[in-house]
Formats: C-alpha cells, structure tokens, sequence
C-alpha cells in the first residue's frame, strides 16, 4: 500500500475492483467518561457480493450495554442495493456514515434497543496510513491493499443505550481502510491493536500482527503537537479477571523508531470479548499521559484456542459475550 498525502477523496466510497472480497470499511471507537459512555462501531461493504456488514458494541457504565452478533438469523452479512450507496457515504441495515468534509464525519445507528447521531470533527492530526516507511507491505497487504486512514479528534452528538440517552462530547479515534481484504485472522497466532488520545498533546495508533509461521510485524505512530513518530515495538500487559479473559485495566509500552519509550496506564470501562475466533477482546476505558487524561480502545487476541474456538457466556465473567441488551459490569479494580 503506498503512502499519500490525505485529501478529502480518502473519506468517499471508493471505486472496488473485480475481486469478490473488495471491501470499504468505517470504524468509530470513543469513551465519554463525563457521560460514562462509549462504543465501538464499524460499517463495512462488499459491493462485488452487495453484502455489507454492521458492527456495534456500545455501552453506559451503570447502565446497560449492546452487542451485535446476529440480525435476524443472518449473521452480520447484511444485503446492500443501488438505493444504500451515494457519492458522500453509504448504509447497511441500520447504519450510516456520511462524508462532510474538511475532515468531519457523521456516523450514525438506528435500532430498538440503541441509536446514536455522532460526528467527528477538529482531528488532532492529518488522517493518515499507519507508518510512514510503508514496512510489512506483504502482511498489510492481506488487510488493507489500496489505502488506509487513521486519526484522533472530537465527537459530539447522542446515544441512546435501552431507554436511557446520553449526550457526547468526547475524544474517539476513526478509521477507514479500503481494498482486496483475504481471511487473514486464521493465520494469526495473535494480534494486539491499539488507538487513543488525549488531544494535541498525545494521540497513537498501533498494531502487531504475529504470524503462525514466525513472521512478526509491528506498525503505528504517535502524534504529539504536530510532531509524527513512528512505532518500531508495542508491549501490551494486560490486568485480567479470574476468567483469565475479560480486561481490567492494562499497561501499553510503545517504543518509537528513536528508541524513546511511551508508557500508557489504562482503566477499562468496558469490553467485548470474543469478537474473533480465539479467545479476544476490545476494551475501552481511558490512559494517563502526563497528567492528561485521554481515552484509549485496547485489542488483544491470544488465540490459545487457535482460531477455533471463540469465548461463550459461560467462560466469561465481566466482558460481553451476549448478544443484545445486557447489563454492564463494574470493570475496576478492587481499591
């Protein structure tokens, strides 16, 4: 995947190849610790299959929580028409994105048991690829061949969780990638990922792909008042439950290629667990930096079970594996 500089074409549809497994994918992750509310979203679409695929895991910390797994009995594998694709954005069941430009998004979700109306604005950065050397191309080519963004900002809008609605105005992270995208996950042996920030002061991304046959990859950035550096390594030490599963807070040491070390203390709000095959989780809480309090999305997949088996209800104790409304857990640690 080369790298360019952004313009404002890299948050439209994209053109697909003739390849089946084109995709174009939109992803929203944010913490409002004011509203004690947060959530992971993704909208995804293969036009070649006019299948696109809805993803959401949002939350409100004494409160409930919602995961999507399943729509109807069809999985997340949703049909898309002419009528749910337009020149500024797309939409899958009940999902949207839209392009507003200068950089700002709308996301959106509508459903009976969660809704929400956000938009990202005032990034703390240039969107961008994750490095700037274009390292492991063959590796992030099975992900994302023809481009990819990343970048911090502010979101503001609403979310309604159950019947209860929250106003937001928060730090959050999106992403965007768009290309031939292969199954790659059962050639992980494991992955971590990463993205955060706190403002101007401190924003990172990461990712470290370990491949069953050895091959090790890590790539990312952090941005710290207009001033970009690459990440050379990512050690992530997470604090578990008695399930040896779901996070409760976590330790994240980012080497930067100059050898200077960043070290993240992490609280974990809430997680979903087992969104891969193995045993995995998303976590989102928030980071210390200097004083600063940021928000942070941290993702661990351990894959003991070697993409064969994913986490039931039954193995877990505090991250969601429940599909639908739930009940959230008090992830903090004991004082």
């Amino acid at each position: 995947m080369s790298q360019a500089t952004y313009d404002p074409t890299w948050d439209l549809p994209h053109q697909p190849n003739d390849k089946e497994m084109w995709q174009e994918s939109d992803w929203l992750t944010f913490y409002d610790p004011k509203a004690g509310a947060g959530a992971v979203f993704r909208l995804g679409r293969q036009p070649n299959r006019g299948k696109g695929q809805p993803n959401l895991f949002c939350f409100a910390n004494g409160g409930q929580r919602f995961l999507m797994k399943d729509l109807g009995g069809r999985g997340l594998d949703c049909d898309m028409g002419p009528d749910d694709l337009w020149d500024t954005g797309c939409q899958v069941a009940g999902h949207r994105v839209d392009a507003l430009g200068d950089g700002k998004m709308r996301y959106r979700w509508d459903y009976p048991e969660t809704s929400a109306d956000l938009q990202f604005h005032d990034g703390f950065y240039e969107p961008r690829g994750w490095d700037k050397s274009n390292k492991g191309a063959e590796i992030m080519s099975w992900i994302n061949p023809d481009g990819h963004l990343e970048c911090g900002g502010r979101l503001t809008g609403t979310m309604r969780v159950g019947d209860q609605s929250y106003d937001i105005d928060c730090f959050c992270h999106r992403d965007r990638s768009w290309g031939y995208r292969e199954n790659y996950m059962e050639r992980m042996k494991d992955t971590l990922g990463g993205w955060g920030t706190c403002g101007k002061e401190l924003s990172f991304a990461y990712m470290m792909l370990h491949v069953k046959n050895g091959d090790k990859f890590t790539t990312g950035f952090v941005a710290r008042n207009g001033v970009e550096e690459d990440i050379a390594d990512v050690r992530c030490l997470p604090t578990l439950d008695m399930d040896m599963i779901s996070p409760l807070a976590a330790i994240v040491v980012l080497t930067l290629e100059s050898g200077e070390t960043i070290r993240l203390d992490c609280d974990i709000a809430q997680a979903q667990v087992g969104y891969a095959p193995g045993s995995a989780f998303n976590s989102v809480g928030t980071f210390e930096y200097r004083g600063q309090t940021g928000f942070c999305d941290i993702s661990v997949y351990a894959n003991p079970g070697r993409a064969e088996k994913t986490p039931q209800p039954e193995d877990v104790t505090l991250g969601t594996v429940d599909a639908g409304l739930s009940p959230t857990a008090d992830h903090s640690l004991p004082e």
